[in-house]
């Protein structure tokens, strides 16, 4: 029987995911990463479509992007910002899943129905 040899991280990577993480913790971020998953936006477009203000938009993509988790491009007088990084798509949608899935049963516990 062969014995897989696991992944083993270093100390520096172990504290480069947990910077990672700590960045994602933030629900302003998510917010954001979640609205860039439909494609590239302006701040405008994404003051619009959250209830935030233009500094605090501003503030939160220049982390991501800090974090090269974003992508910047100038477009004319705008700067468009998407996603640097694909594992955001999935790794958002892993966690999203598991929450969803805990609240069904949570729901389905306390005899209520979820849509």
């Amino acid at each position: 029987m062969q014995v897989k040899r696991a992944n083993i991280l270093s100390e520096a990577q172990i504290d480069d995911a947990a910077r990672l993480f700590a960045i994602l913790s933030e629900p302003s971020r998510l917010r954001i990463i979640k609205h860039l998953m439909a494609g590239p936006k302006t701040v405008g477009e994404l003051v619009a479509r959250l209830d935030m203000k233009q500094g605090s938009v501003s503030k939160q993509l220049a982390i991501l992007h800090q974090a090269r988790l974003l992508t910047r491009e100038r477009d004319g007088n705008f700067i468009r910002y998407g996603l640097a990084d694909p594992i955001l798509v999935p790794l958002c949608k892993l966690v999203c899943d598991r929450i969803e899935r805990l609240a069904r049963q949570q729901a389905k516990a306390a005899g209520l129905r979820l849509k």
